[in-house]
């Protein structure tokens, strides 16, 4: 059931419980003056009465509790209103995928590709959402109850843990996995865009995202340090590359590292490493670039 859903039940059970003594009940109308700058949940009249239905979630911040405590008080001293809190328990938090469930859709879907690439799809769609939610665990984030894949994928972004690029390319993944799932037309999946999806599916079910930052972090923590920071260039290529225990290519080595890593962050991450390099190999007491 949905959060929409949980609140819809028990407004319409407060409902029925006021009917039963007598009230008028409307819901979602704006008050009548003094409070006509508010819309309640729902309104139940009495004879000599009205009471202003608010609906809650039972864990609700002590914010939200602090504020309702005021529109109460507000509200006793008008002769004849009164402000009633009706709460519901919310849903628990989501289960957390099993990692074998991810594993065998993935597996399941790269045999049936040939076949069938719209089921395909909604398999590799089924195990990116699993493994989103173990890794939205992982990293502390988890929602504390079920939300749209959409959603989580939004969220995963904002507080870092998918770059702009994965979320994106997440998010148009998702559109798709929801035509097909009702049967709407929904745009072809090339193999090797399909391919990507079920490398990070099993990235993330094993907590192996990395963003832009989080891969020239890494390299420069087991590549480089001020001790070791001679830089090669190479001419054919027109690219600058790590010495010690190299020479290393930063994108042949992040390609290797991060398999669930979209191309253009690699690139990203490449580009700020050799411009990070250069400014190495300006500091005569750091580095020297060898031709």
């Amino acid at each position: 059931m949905t959060e929409f859903l949980a609140i819809r039940k028990a407004i319409d059970q407060a409902k029925a419980v006021y009917e039963d003594d007598g009230y008028v009940v409307s819901l979602e109308q704006r008050l009548p003056p003094p409070f006509d700058g508010f819309v309640a949940d729902a309104i139940a009249r009495g004879a000599d009465e009205f009471v202003v239905i608010e609906v809650r979630s039972a864990n609700m911040s002590d914010g939200t509790r602090d504020r309702l405590a005021r529109l109460a008080d507000i509200m006793s001293e008008e002769p004849g209103w009164r402000l009633d809190i009706v709460t519901y328990e919310p849903e628990t938090r989501p289960h957390d995928p099993d990692v074998e469930d991810i594993l065998r859709r993935v597996e399941e879907a790269r045999r049936v590709v040939d076949v069938s690439s719209d089921a395909a799809a909604l398999l590799v769609c089924s195990s990116i959402e699993g493994a989103l939610l173990r890794l939205s665990k992982d990293r502390d984030v988890a929602p504390d109850r079920p939300i749209p894949h959409r959603t989580l994928i939004h969220d995963l972004a904002i507080h870092g843990i998918l770059s702009d690029n994965q979320a994106a390319e997440l998010d148009d993944f998702a559109r798709i996995g929801d035509d097909i799932a009702r049967g709407m037309p929904s745009a072809s999946l090339p193999p090797d865009r399909l391919d990507w999806l079920a490398r990070f599916a099993l990235a993330a079910a094993d907590n192996r995202i990395a963003t832009v930052e989080d891969m020239t972090e890494w390299f420069k923590n087991n590549y480089t340090s001020p001790d070791d920071a001679a830089l090669f260039y190479d001419k054919e290529k027109g690219d600058y590359f790590w010495m010690g225990t190299g020479p290393h290519d930063p994108e042949d080595v992040l390609r290797d590292q991060f398999d669930g890593a979209l191309d253009s962050d690699i690139a990203q991450a490449t580009k700020e490493l050799q411009e990070t390099s250069l400014c190495w190999a300006q500091n005569d007491e750091l580095s020297a670039v060898h031709e």
